[in-house]
């Protein structure tokens, strides 16, 4: 997970987005999978999230990101006008992906959707997993369509566009930013033995 601040996140090709998936499910079932519950559910403080809730966000964001990615790959689904605007999606696209990496300095609040719980299950970790999985496999089931040119709408906000493939270079550039972030949680003092 350290490698991530020399990562043009803009630029990842899909092979390296689908690498990329993979080892952060592979580095977050090494990193988290032997916490205890006790470990995964604790706070540092009031305002920051656990490890479990940091994982239960990037879970329920993927799940709502690869419907958005169905969405925008249907090809009988009638574009709205922003998908239509030429340079918009690409503004966009850019401006997510560095504002959402790990090296960003700006701290953003959760939308209401994506919120996690203040308890999550200890199976999270599973879940999460499963879940890069899924959005891998999309990566694959998209197949042969032009991932830069297929348009999709954030599925949190309604008039941002932006590629598929800057969709998908979101998941990673995010899934590594709360990834860093439950990493910090685990090295705070009071983190449970």
């Amino acid at each position: 997970m350290g490698e991530a601040e020399h990562v043009n996140f803009a630029a990842l090709t899909i092979d390296q987005v689908r690498e990329n998936l993979d080892r952060i499910a592979a580095d977050a079932g090494s990193t988290f999978g032997s916490l205890s519950a006790r470990q995964l559910n604790w706070r540092p403080d009031a305002v920051r999230w656990s490890v479990a809730q940091c994982l239960e966000h990037l879970v329920q964001t993927n799940r709502a990101m690869c419907l958005a990615f169905h969405r925008a790959a249907d090809p009988g689904r009638p574009r709205t006008r922003w998908q239509r605007l030429p340079v918009v999606p690409r503004v966009f696209g850019r401006l997510l992906i560095s504002s959402q990496a790990p090296t960003a300095k700006r701290k953003f609040t959760a939308v209401p959707a994506v919120s996690p719980p203040s308890d999550v299950d200890p199976g999270v970790i599973e879940r999460f997993i499963a879940a890069q999985r899924d959005v891998s496999g999309l990566t694959v089931s998209l197949g042969d369509r032009d991932l830069e040119t297929t348009i999709m709408v954030s599925p949190f906000v309604s008039w941002i566009t932006y590629s598929v493939l800057d969709g998908l270079r979101l998941v990673v550039a995010h899934d590594l930013r709360h990834l860093q972030q439950a990493k910090h949680v685990t090295d705070s003092a009071g983190f449970p033995a």
